[in-house]
């Protein structure tokens, strides 16, 4: 399960970053085929200070297009090193984007079925014929205006909604990837090493014999095998001598041993 959505992440954001960068230089390359001229000079005079909504929002779309392309690729980038820190920017930002056009859907559903909105846009429209006349091709003109934005209104509704749905499993897949990233890490931070002070579950105690004269000529380097012994088979005037420690139940050979009584 994890790695199916790992893989589906993966798969996520690649998409995200190969399609925002294309949108962001088809946006970009159409702005530039655009003269933007107004209709007469009167209205070029008279507009100096007045806000064009056309060019902000191709602004707006080159802006979020590409950030969105951006935030898609460090995403990517997360996923495959298993960083949680950029997982999480890239979930946060997929958080946002979500709320954002799911903003922009239901302006969008208010402004169909508002025919005084239809009528700002057509009206907005006309004092750009150089846009007006690159959307002709899709059967955009005056006298259909709002019944054109109409259909496409509610084509673009339909289209968010179905995208908005997809987007959904999207953020929850990657959500999920984050937690478990979080865990993970979690897991491998925790020291290997246990407290001295465990329960009989998970330690035991045992007594070392002081070594004998063949132990003591040994190497330290040489390491020894201690093999279970029951105590009472060891004589008294022996085992008052042992040293009393702690061991991990079902611990490798390497595992750290606590001497802290002595018998």
């Amino acid at each position: 399960m994890h790695r199916y959505i790992r893989s589906a992440s993966i798969a996520v954001t690649a998409f995200g970053a190969l399609l925002n960068l294309a949108l962001a230089v088809q946006v970009i390359t159409a702005s530039w085929t655009i003269k933007w001229e107004p209709e007469s000079e009167w209205e070029a005079s008279s507009d100096t200070w007045q806000v064009d909504v056309v060019k902000v929002i191709w602004g707006i779309c080159c802006v979020h297009l590409t950030l969105a392309a951006t935030v898609s690729f460090v995403g990517f980038i997360g996923i495959l090193k298993r960083n949680p820190s950029l997982v999480r920017f890239y979930r946060d930002y997929s958080i946002a984007n979500f709320s954002f056009w799911t903003s922009v859907t239901a302006t969008a559903t208010y402004a169909v079925f508002h025919a005084s909105a239809r009528a700002a846009a057509c009206e907005e429209l006309s004092h750009h014929p150089e846009v007006l006349r690159n959307l002709m091709d899709m059967g955009l003109n005056l006298e259909n205006c709002e019944r054109w934005l109409e259909r496409a209104g509610l084509a673009f509704i339909i289209l968010m909604f179905i995208l908005l749905v997809i987007r959904l499993h999207c953020l929850l897949a990657v959500n999920n990837l984050y937690y478990q990233l979080v865990r993970q890490a979690q897991l491998s931070s925790r020291p290997l090493s246990r407290s001295r002070f465990q329960d009989s579950h998970t330690a035991r105690r045992i007594y070392l014999l002081p070594p004998s004269d063949e132990e003591a000529q040994l190497d330290d380097g040489v390491e020894l095998v201690y093999a279970p012994v029951p105590i009472d088979s060891i004589p008294k005037h022996i085992r008052d001598t042992a040293t009393a420690a702690w061991v991990s139940c079902g611990a490798p050979l390497s595992a750290d041993v606590d001497f802290h009584s002595r018998v």
